[in-house]
């Protein structure tokens, strides 16, 4: 299921339209975070980069999956019916709040203004 997740959050790389299901989120953000400290790891033991620094394993990874990450947002905060600008209250720290409520709430259950319900992770297995 996590590799569906991953192949669905990089096929729709630029598309910041449509919705995304919960847990095509978070395992995605799952994939992120594990990704992260391997890359982290890789940089830090094996590259000799300083742990407080962004090594270049790391800086490549960041690089290739910030645009993917803020489309997975997007269509997350559209299947919530929000509009994907919410996403700017992230950067005062007690807009994260609402943001990490609104991703942790079910979809929408019926069409919305930015599409269908998304299928499930489990429909496509």
């Amino acid at each position: 299921m996590i590799s569906f997740a991953i192949d669905k959050a990089f096929k729709n790389y630029f598309n910041f339209s449509g919705r995304s299901n919960r847990s095509e989120f978070w395992y995605f953000f799952l994939f992120i975070f594990l990704a992260n400290v391997l890359t982290n790891f890789i940089d830090t033991w094996i590259l000799g980069y300083h742990s407080e620094e962004i090594g270049l394993i790391s800086g490549i990874f960041y690089l290739g999956t910030l645009i993917p990450q803020l489309s997975i947002i997007t269509r997350r905060l559209h299947d919530t019916g929000k509009s994907g600008w919410w996403f700017l209250l992230s950067f005062t720290i007690i807009g994260l709040i609402p943001l990490l409520i609104w991703w942790c709430t079910n979809s929408e259950q019926n069409k919305n203004r930015y599409g269908n319900i998304p299928k499930m992770l489990s429909d496509f297995s």
